[in-house]
């Protein structure tokens, strides 16, 4: 294609374009890239390929050049329109770029589709003379094409980041091509390993293959309505925005919500978060600093087409300061609970409070101790074995206190910095179906398992023998069966226990038991137990299942483990007969 004629003003905008890139958009050059440049990775020459690597070269000096732009390709793509980081290339050549430079702010309606032409100009990527726009030739030939951002669209820092930009060549094949041509910030023509994913962002032109959204019957699906009565409200954390939709407003016409925010620090909106479904209609903006003003803007979307913007409001974020970033209350020794946490330094703090409440014995959270900004960790020595002791933490401004932090501890009898023996001192049992009397003595197979910190179970002892001395004895008392010298990384830690009653001579007996383990909840408020870690445990005689008790650290030191079947009961504890 050819050059188009243009006029002194658009020269120039040309020229403001190409220095304001040197000067304010991430501190780049001016693109260097020309026609003779050797490409790094290997593609054909043809007619596919020219055009897509000549629109990557344009789009790269388009992300240079206008900040804007940047924005709008993250915030289009985060929208997931066909649920992956897509922005179809014919759904936003429309789309307005905001102004920032004086020079543009002349140019009326200055569109992505123009920003483009502009930049395959600035990049002197085009030489050809033609009365077509570049843009509409390529969507006429390639109508599904796309800028998409495969990896790590969410954490591109558009004020400080601009990525490589590459396209994908007719003959790209996922099992053989190692590398791609690229365009880097500088207008530098870089290899891009296509094997491993980067750590950064990186552009990729290519066409749509996803395009899952159900067309209308007639392949023109309808613009949604868009939403009215925006309104937000402060909450205890954050800012929650509601909005209406107009009656007929159903998933066939709409398919949820894009979140639009900014500050008085900020010139535009950015997309903030997709709400799905045509009937949810409100969102919780939590990630605000308090006494912050905020504005807001909604748009509906359906099938890849937006909405009208809703009305725009601005509030400001509740006077409540951030809470702590982490607290955890870790048991070091016995009678020692060791409090660690780190405050929130990006706002000012009067103090951290730390309340206390132990079950069963505080009548619920007391304020316990304060501290300074500068403290981070507290022993706590005023500690009952056997209790919970609950810990909440706050910060405090003048505005009040911070949403809280929670751990607690369910204070062992054992001493966590030592070894403490585990023995098995009696069994007993109540069914004597578990052993008729032509089979003569009981006598009791004991498998003991663990979960590892990647909850992968372990054997502690695969095959404790326990035979009774007498056939009509109920109860034995053993001596010298130590199961194991117990120190676990955490108090909650757990012992699974399988028992059988065995027969011998039989074969070997191989059956899929649980392993519990326990673990915190997500707030930090309650001991969570589960048995759904699997196991197979073998042992060298058949039997009868007594089934699986478990003994927790925080337990007795002498305790009776209780089984579901044939009443058996097992006495454990840290001292021997």
């Amino acid at each position: 294609m050819e050059k188009e004629t243009i006029g002194i003003k658009i020269w120039l905008l040309v020229a403001g374009l190409v220095l304001w890139s040197v000067v304010q958009s991430c501190e780049m050059k001016e693109t260097i890239s020309n026609d003779n440049a050797k490409p790094v990775g290997n593609y054909e020459k043809n007619e596919y390929n020219s055009d897509f690597r000549d629109f990557a070269r344009a789009v790269s000096v388009a992300l240079k050049s206008d900040k804007d732009f940047r924005y709008m390709v993250r915030d289009e793509a985060l929208k997931l329109f066909d649920g992956d980081y897509d922005v179809l290339l014919r759904h936003f050549v429309d789309k307005q770029v905001k102004a920032q430079s004086s020079l543009k702010s002349e140019v009326k309606d200055y569109t992505v589709k123009k920003l483009l032409e502009d930049s395959y100009i600035v990049g002197g990527i085009n030489n050809k003379k033609s009365s077509v726009s570049i843009i509409d030739e390529l969507l006429r030939k390639y109508p599904d094409m796309q800028i998409a951002i495969p990896v790590h669209a969410e954490e591109w820092d558009v004020n400080n980041y601009c990525p490589t930009v590459t396209f994908l060549p007719l003959e790209y094949d996922e099992a053989t091509t190692e590398t791609l041509t690229g365009y880097d910030a500088k207008g530098n023509i870089v290899s891009i390993d296509a094997i491993n994913e980067p750590d950064k962002p990186v552009i990729v032109i290519s066409e749509n293959e996803r395009m899952i959204m159900a067309p209308d019957p007639d392949d023109n699906p309808v613009k949604p309505s868009a939403p009215t009565n925006l309104i937000g409200t402060q909450t205890e954390s954050g800012i929650r925005l509601t909005w209406t939709m107009p009656a007929g407003t159903y998933p066939s016409n709409t398919s949820g919500y894009y979140i639009y925010r900014k500050t008085t620090d900020t010139p535009v909106y950015s997309l903030i978060q997709n709400v799905y479904g045509a009937s949810n209609r409100s969102y919780d903006d939590n990630n605000v600093e308090a006494s912050r003003s905020y504005s807001y803007y909604v748009e509906a979307f359906y099938q890849g087409l937006t909405s009208d913007p809703s009305n725009y409001i601005s509030i400001t974020a509740p006077n409540y300061p951030k809470p702590p970033t982490s607290f955890d209350a870790i048991q070091q020794k016995k009678g020692e609970i060791e409090l660690r946490w780190d405050n929130e330094h990006d706002q000012y703090i009067q103090e951290t409070r730390l309340s206390k409440y132990v079950a069963g014995v505080t009548p619920g959270y007391q304020l316990y101790k304060s501290f300074s900004p500068n403290e981070h960790n507290y022993i706590d020595k005023e500690v009952i074995p056997g209790k919970t002791v609950n810990y909440k933490l706050n910060h405090v401004t003048s505005f009040g206190e911070s949403n809280a932090k929670y751990d607690f501890v369910k204070v062992p009898y054992r001493d966590i910095s030592q070894e403490s023996p585990v023995y098995i001192k009696q069994i007993k049992f109540t069914d004597w179906k578990l052993e008729r009397w032509p089979a003569g003595k009981p006598e009791f197979y004991i498998a003991v398992s663990n979960v590892d910190a990647s909850k992968k179970p372990y054997t502690v002892q695969d095959q404790i023998d326990c035979q009774f001395t007498s056939k009509t004895n109920l109860s034995q008392i053993f001596y010298g069966v130590e199961v194991l010298k117990w120190q676990p990384g955490f108090w909650y830690d757990v012992l699974t226990f399988t028992v059988i009653e065995y027969d011998k001579p039989s074969s070997k007996f191989t059956f899929e038991t649980s392993v519990a383990y326990n673990q915190k909840d997500e707030e930090k408020k309650g001991l969570q137990s589960t048995g759904s870690v699997k196991y197979e445990i073998t042992f060298e005689d058949h039997g009868k299942k007594c089934g699986n008790s478990h003994l927790n650290y925080f337990d007795q030191p002498e305790k009776w483990l209780v089984f579901p079947n044939y009443g058996v009961q097992i006495l454990v504890s840290e001292s021997d007969n």
